[in-house]
């Protein structure tokens, strides 16, 4: 046989041999190892002491075979392919130490294993347990390593079977779990596979009916028990998601009137605020009405209750929305303009002896956006080297603003001094009548001359929505009206910080920051308890409450309810002033030498306490439905069967129980109690609706009842 022949017949003796494995079959789980150099199995992929074949991967030092590819140096045949060092056949593949023939076969398979779990979702509290199980061939040969991807950090300590108990009160943040286990086999293949599950801080009745009495404008008793089981997150998620009740379509007209008035829209207020499923949403713009304060009483506004609804509507679409656009929203309503003057501002005429009016630019900066001094992120006021506060704005940026503000009038107007009074349409711009000027605005930022009107507004506002103080003032004031009159600094900054940035770069997120509100440790009471802890409820909300509860109604369905100022201190949008009902910072007198707030008692006067008394007893004495053999369509009645059955069946302790549930959140004492036991034997010989109405009154006026904590 010559030359020529001998190397022929050792080429197909290599083409046989070697020169590159088939692929190795992979199994149903995705193979990204997490031993080995690189990827796959092995130290770099499909079998081998590096890959399929060769150093790195199908087979060879980098590819198909040899040191790159093909023949020669880089391909073919010669050093580093077909045969040799790295492929075909040799040390590494085809043939030899790992892979083809020899010690590990061609044919191996990377381990089969399954992940069990019994559910996806647990409850705070539940032990926790999941595992995997190995082919029988995987099972003495295998190792396995388990890479936690989210979670509170558990300890591992056998791999096979994994058991752990969720911690209880350490947060009301649901935990979400994310785990990867890799199983790698005796030839270096492995197999992966991922275990995803929630635990749910599921809420107790009592722990429901708190969030409930801060999230709401009063929950029902079904209400509470319907959340019972859920967890403070899933409570909060489908309050967010649900849709909006929306006043304006509730504004209806006197039978016999053209148009509706003033007590058409407070008619509205109570319809939604009663009957609404969105109580969340409901109590948020509730709130956001005591910020952005615009009033019908004793003002032009009385005569514009579709324009006032409308106003409203738009805290209650912005409620979980941006600040940003809430701002704008706010600044553009013809209801806002009226009411702060900056409607129909003209630009600078000194013929005229006109200068832009300056109202809305004092107050866009002092109560919407960011108060009167530098603050801290966590509200504190900053200092100067002196130790002095430090203002946040002076006349220039006031007069600065007060430029942006002119050249705005009603939608759709014919002409500047000709307007349309449409108060539900955003306001319009003349351009002719918006200023020319340059306008200072804060931390020295300028708006350049001959810029437009709606241009001027977009500069400002983000000029106003970016400052520093933003956060810590608004998350403040929010906290302030929905959880408690004195948050800690600590708490501040955790929700204004969430307010800067909602974890995904958004600033200005309100569902993000009115969930951080609720859930935040000293909301929940699972921190320290802080002895100062809590609100007064304001008047208007424990009416709201005790109606929602005894499903308050007429039988022409209209709640007609006059001079609210007067009985209650307050009624919807009736503040006396821009400063609304009562100041953040108010302090009655017996806490002047304290550092702590009231801000609610600054409406606690005689008449206004001596008026709510009054109209408790009115509500839950005299007005009880069935107390009555014929009823007045005009008139509002409390229907209170379901726990007149309750104490006619199951006597007073069951009656008393559900009481403590629904307006003390558990937290009635047994000094309240006891008052309760005394005053029922006191009416022990009168009917059960007269127990019943006489035990809600004394509950209404007393202390307990008055602080939401």
């Amino acid at each position: 046989m010559n030359k020529h022949a001998y190397l022929l017949l050792l080429a197909v003796l290599l083409t046989g041999c070697g020169g590159g494995s088939d692929p190795v079959e992979q199994n149903s789980n995705p193979v990204i190892s997490e031993s080995g150099d690189d990827t796959g199995s092995g130290n770099d992929s499909g079998s081998g002491g590096d890959s399929g074949s060769g150093g790195d991967s199908g087979s060879g030092g980098d590819s198909g075979s040899g040191d790159d590819s093909g023949s020669g140096d880089d391909s073919g045949s010669g050093d580093d392919s077909g045969s040799g060092d790295d492929s075909g056949s040799g040390d590494d593949s085809g043939s030899g130490d790992d892979s083809g023939s020899g010690d590990d076969s061609a044919n191996a398979q990377p381990p089969q294993f399954s992940t069990k779990i019994e559910s996806d979702s647990f409850k705070q509290g539940d032990t926790i347990r999941f595992r995997i199980e190995l082919a029988e061939q995987d099972m003495q040969t295998s190792t396995v390593e388990w890479q936690q991807l989210s979670g509170p950090l558990i300890d591992i300590s056998d791999p096979l079977n994994i058991e752990f108990e969720t911690l209880s009160n350490q947060t009301a943040l649901d935990e979400h779990y994310h785990f990867v286990v890799t199983v790698t086999n005796e030839v270096g293949l492995s197999s992966q596979d991922e275990i995803k599950f929630s635990v749910l801080k599921a809420m107790s009745e009592i722990q429901a009916s708190r969030l409930l009495q801060q999230a709401s404008l009063g929950p029902t008793y079904n209400e509470i028990l319907l959340a019972d089981g859920k967890s403070y997150q899933q409570w909060l998620d489908e309050q967010i998601n649900l849709p909006i009740t929306y006043h304006s379509p509730l504004v209806e007209n006197y039978p016999d009137r053209d148009e509706p008035n003033q007590i058409n829209r407070i008619d509205a207020w109570w319809k939604a605020s009663i009957n609404a499923q969105d109580q969340l949403r409901q109590r948020v713009a509730f709130a956001l009405s005591e910020i952005f304060v615009v009033s019908d009483l004793n003002t032009s506004l009385s005569g514009e209750p579709e324009g006032m609804a409308a106003y409203y509507d738009i805290l209650l679409e912005h409620a979980f929305g941006n600040y940003r656009d809430l701002l704008e929203q706010v600044t553009l309503s013809p209801v806002m303009g009226v009411y702060l003057s900056h409607l129909g501002n003209e630009k600078a005429d000194p013929e005229r002896n006109i200068r832009p009016d300056e109202n809305y630019a004092r107050e866009v900066m002092q109560l919407f956006t960011i108060g009167l001094n530098e603050l801290n992120l966590n509200g504190t006021n900053k200092l100067n080297e002196n130790g002095e506060i430090i203002p946040t704005y002076g006349q220039s940026e006031i007069e600065g603003f007060a430029k942006v503000f002119t050249g705005w009038t009603f939608a759709y107007s014919a002409r500047w001094n000709r307007p349309s009074r449409n108060y539900t349409l955003p306001m319009q711009a003349f351009e002719d009548y918006h200023s020319s000027a340059e306008k200072i605005l804060l931390n020295g930022e300028v708006i350049p001359a001959n810029t437009s009107s709606e241009q001027s507004l977009e500069i400002a506002l983000d000029n106003l929505f970016n400052h520093d103080n933003v956060a810590p003032f608004i998350s403040r004031q929010l906290i302030q009206r929905l959880i408690t009159s004195n948050p800690s600094p600590g708490y501040v900054e955790r929700v204004a910080t969430v307010f800067n940035d909602n974890g995904e770069g958004v600033r200005g997120d309100l569902a993000a920051t009115i969930k951080a509100i609720y859930l935040d440790n000293e909301a929940r009471g699972l921190g320290t308890p802080l002895a100062h802890f809590g609100k007064i409820k304001e008047p208007l909300l424990k009416t709201v409450q005790f109606w929602r509860v005894f499903n308050a109604k007429t039988l022409n369905n209209r709640y007609y309810t006059w001079n609210l100022p007067s009985t209650y201190g307050q009624g919807p949008l009736q503040s006396p002033s821009v400063f609304n009902f009562f100041r953040p910072d108010f302090q009655p007198g017996e806490l002047a030498s304290t550092e702590f707030v009231a801000p609610e008692l600054q409406i606690a006067n005689d008449a206004a306490l001596i008026g709510i008394i009054n109209t408790h007893y009115a509500d839950l004495v005299w007005r009880v439905a069935e107390r009555h053999d014929e009823l007045n369509e005009n008139s509002l009645y409390l229907y209170m069967q379901a726990d007149h059955d309750l104490i006619s069946m199951n006597g007073l302790n069951a009656v008393l129980d559900k009481y403590d549930l629904l307006f003390f959140a558990g937290n009635m004492s047994q000094e309240m109690r006891q008052a309760l036991i005394d005053m029922d034997e006191y009416f022990a010989t009168r009917d059960s609706y007269q127990r019943i109405s006489n035990l809600v009154y004394l509950i209404s006026i007393s202390p307990e009842f008055s602080l939401q904590q």
